[in-house]
């Protein structure tokens, strides 16, 4: 199995990791007592914000996923 890269450790309970085949994902903690990791694959758009403004992108996305823990269909369960 490949290793994906960490981008980013977060204390804000998200990590940013870049997949072997380059894309960028973002894996956050959700849930109130039920916690659980949501993982989404981050579009063009996205990845593109990202290069531009680095960790606070990342930091307000992870924010977004974390109070819509589906991400509008894009999440999926980290088993």
């Amino acid at each position: 199995m490949s290793q994906e890269e960490v981008l980013i450790q977060s204390p804000l309970l998200y990590k940013l990791v870049r997949e072997p085949g380059g894309a960028l994902v973002l894996e956050a903690v959700v849930g109130g007592i039920a916690m659980y990791s949501v993982r989404v694959r981050l579009n063009a758009e996205e990845t593109a914000a990202y290069a531009r403004e680095g960790q606070a992108f990342a930091d307000r996305l992870a924010q977004e996923i974390m109070a819509n823990p589906r991400f509008f269909g894009r999440a999926v369960d980290v088993p």
